[in-house]
């Protein structure tokens, strides 16, 4: 009389899977196939003491892996929770972001440029935030590195310029070409929020930077 072989763990997997869809087998179903596997084996081709072991070795691989995104899991949530209450301490401070557009609040505006190369004829153009010119200031030939820059305010004709957004844009001419630098400005945390790039600061003038791309805090 033939007798037939019993199925493997994985075969039994496989059809647990095609009976309940797509879960993942868990440790205790994984330990109930085995012991039902080792109780119905067949008595002429009993299971040998090496695939035992092997078994044992992947239900506890099984097991491990299982713990481990349970314990990866709970630490990403407390260090959201963490890193939003951190956060939460911007908001109403002012902080250096890289952007190049702020609220003119007072006397002036002052931020930082990016000067990537040297070059002999540094440029910055103030416009409002519909792109209408304000002033132009030349800030002449300069190194390669962070270099400090203000505005005070005013439009080339001497006047006060009027609260609200304004942006900046900073470059030099080289070969009748336009090269831009980047810009980093001060703008004021109005809130945080959190979204998939992380807690986010969401800044007076309307956008929004990750929390780690914050500079310096004033």
């Amino acid at each position: 009389m033939e007798i037939a072989g019993i199925r493997s763990i994985a075969e039994l997997q496989g059809q647990n899977a095609a009976a309940n869809g797509p879960e993942e087998l868990g440790k205790t179903q994984f330990l109930e196939l085995m012991i039902a596997q080792m109780n119905n084996q067949d008595p002429l081709d009993p299971a040998k003491n090496e695939d035992f072991i092997a078994q044992l070795a992947q239900f506890s691989t099984v097991e491990g892996i299982e713990n481990l995104n349970n314990s990866v899991a709970d630490m990403s949530a407390a260090m959201q929770s963490s890193l939003t209450m951190e956060a939460a301490s911007l908001v109403g401070r002012f902080v250096m972001v890289p952007t190049n557009q702020s609220v003119l609040q007072g006397s002036g505006l002052g931020g930082t440029i990016d000067v990537s190369s040297a070059t002999a004829n540094l440029q910055v153009e103030i416009t409002t935030a519909t792109g209408a010119l304000v002033r132009k200031i030349d800030l002449g030939p300069q190194a390669s590195g962070p270099m400090r820059f203000a505005w005070d305010g005013r439009t080339d004709a001497g006047e006060a310029s009027p609260l609200g957004i304004y942006r900046v844009n900073a470059f030099s001419m080289v070969d009748g070409q336009r090269r831009e630098f980047e810009v980093n400005m001060p703008d004021q945390v109005v809130s945080v929020s959190i979204g998939d790039e992380g807690v986010l600061a969401n800044l007076a003038s309307g956008t929004s930077v990750p929390t780690q791309h914050i500079i310096e805090i004033m």
